[in-house]
């Protein structure tokens, strides 16, 4: 839920300071970056980036730029409760875990960290951000 908060708020805010199409396209070229980075070995918060990741960020993206694009009114702060709130009903997306914190397929299977180290087509379910404890408040 934390990394769908940071993308999402991000886009939110850069959609309301620029046109949406330009944050798109920010967005976009952060994840050609973490491509790049992959390939180069180069970590991103502290785990190398992969496919799944990357396309959970720009769903989380999109989700944000149309949060800001549809609420210029609203100030900072009322911009990170909107997107708090759409992460808490599901709007967004996230790598499903197990209870211990293990990435886990979409059958329920635990993924090897070992057996996938270093590759980028990782078998990593996307669900909704709603499918977790909910600890925010």
């Amino acid at each position: 839920q934390v990394d769908a908060l940071r993308h999402s708020y991000w886009m939110a805010l850069l959609s309301q300071k620029i046109r949406s199409k330009k944050a798109y396209k920010f967005g976009l070229a952060h994840e050609k970056g973490n491509r790049i980075d992959f390939k180069k070995g180069k970590m991103e918060e502290g785990a190398l980036p992969d496919s799944v990741s990357s396309v959970m960020d720009m769903e989380n993206n999109k989700t944000g730029i149309a949060l800001g694009k549809n609420n210029l009114q609203l100030n900072e702060q009322q911009l990170k409760e909107r997107v708090i709130k759409e992460i808490l009903n599901g709007k967004m997306k996230i790598i499903k875990k197990d209870t211990n914190g293990n990435f886990i397929d979409c059958t329920g299977n635990m993924i090897s960290v070992k057996e996938w180290k270093g590759k980028w087509g990782i078998p990593k379910c996307l669900v909704s951000s709603d499918v977790v404890d909910k600890k925010w408040n």
